[in-house]
């Protein structure tokens, strides 16, 4: 990457007071210059070094706008998988013929329905009305509305490759309940409560999680409430993309502008466009639950009385929140806010794979010269992508188990 003028980006990881799920630093993504977002939009620059490489400094040929369309295996598909058709964008066809290895790398299936509500019925269910069904951008970046249409993944079914053991297929969702963060991927860990004004768990965990349990609470509706002293439980706010050493110059707030933001958010409500939630403020606690739409009132002001108790006394009789992490709601002005549902960016898995990367028919055996690899490879998650380590699927299947695979078949 540094040979293409990329810059590493070690991000902060997530500090778990329980140390249940503290996540270390780690390499997510790179950077440069003119684009210093590497968490969001790293990944393309990542790919073009991978292709300047490829090109440039070994002569290798990429054909673009080609997209595959099926596999040629021999012995009446009991054999080597030898070639793969493909279509330009004229309508022709073209046949690739394969020395070593033909080597699947077509992403996600969140673009079909079908294999959408076969292999992950849950996030199907939650999220079939946002999720585009119709023509496929194989350019297609950071979208929220599915990504690919499973291509390799069928293509490996139809010459006897077998699905992963491990469903339904794990998506990668993320969200929880709005508030201030303390980390990059970290649930807001003040008081979280459903449209009864009811907490439903431990806050203190990561986005992943938080929004799992937003899908499963009446109307898939979280609020959150939090004080102007909540900006003062730490020295300073670590913002989404920011980097180890700060290298790539997206700093942290200091608690008044932290404040600043939330005014923002409530006064300019288009600021929190992407966020999918709804910011409010008050100057008691009452007139706060009043602005928020869709909550029991009464039981909400009941349930932040019963939260205060418990910071107070340093121990939450409901949730077993770390003391750490219990800070009262007391001091004015007061802030909220409302989400609804989560975020979905993406489905992993497809075909059996084993630790070679190569594609597996219901027996396990292998099938002679056909692997995959990126987020089709099979089994590498299981229920729910947890954003436990920064990076898991770009820096594993994609980049690390890619590269594995690679060094392995030029040995061939």
């Amino acid at each position: 990457m540094e040979a293409k003028g990329l810059k590493t980006s070690l991000e902060p990881g997530f500090p778990d007071p329980d140390g249940v799920i503290e996540i270390p630093p780690a390499s997510h993504n790179f950077f440069n210059d003119e684009q210093p977002f590497g968490a969001l939009y790293g990944a393309p620059l990542q790919a073009q070094a991978y292709a300047d490489t490829f090109t440039d400094d070994f002569g290798g040929t990429i054909d673009y706008n080609v997209v595959a369309k099926y596999l040629i295996r021999e012995d009446d598909n009991k054999g080597r998988v030898s070639a793969v058709v493909a279509q330009r964008q004229d309508g022709s066809y073209v046949k690739y013929v394969a020395n070593k290895a033909v080597v699947l790398a077509t992403g996600d299936f969140s673009k079909n329905p079908d294999m959408m509500a076969k292999y992950c019925p849950f996030a199907w269910e939650h999220f079939k009305d946002t999720l585009s069904t119709g023509e496929v951008d194989y350019d297609a970046e950071l979208v929220y509305s599915g990504l690919m249409p499973g291509d390799g993944q069928k293509m490996g079914l139809w010459v006897g490759a077998a699905w992963q053991k491990c469903q339904p297929n794990p998506p990668m969702i993320n969200g929880g309940a709005a508030g201030p963060s303390h980390g990059a991927i970290s649930n807001f860990w003040g008081i979280n409560m459903d449209i009864h004004g009811e907490r439903y768990m431990n806050e203190v965990t990561n986005f992943a999680y938080g929004a799992m349990a937003v899908l499963q609470l009446p109307q898939k509706t979280a609020y959150s409430v939090w004080d102007k002293a909540y900006a003062y439980t730490e020295e300073q706010w670590e913002p989404f993309g920011t980097c180890v050493d700060l290298v790539n110059g997206i700093v942290p707030a200091t608690p008044e502008e932290e404040i600043a933001s939330w005014d923002k958010n409530v006064d300019d409500p288009s600021s929190g466009i992407g966020t999918g939630a709804a910011y409010y403020r008050a100057d008691t606690i009452e007139e706060l639950l009043a602005q928020m739409e869709g909550v029991d009132v009464e039981a909400a002001k009941a349930t932040i009385e019963r939260y205060n108790k418990y910071a107070e006394q340093g121990l939450d009789e409901e949730f077993h929140v770390n003391p750490e992490c219990l800070h009262p709601i007391s001091t004015p002005p007061f802030y909220g806010a409302k989400i609804t549902g989560a975020t979905f960016l993406t489905v992993c898995g497809g075909l059996r794979t084993d630790e070679h990367m190569r594609v597996c028919d219901a027996d396990d055996n292998p099938i002679e010269g056909l692997y995959n690899t990126g987020i089709m490879t099979g089994d590498f998650y299981a229920n729910s992508y947890n954003f436990v380590m920064p990076g898991q699927n770009l820096g594993a299947v994609c980049g690390t188990l890619s590269y594995l695979l690679g060094r392995d078949l030029a040995e061939l």
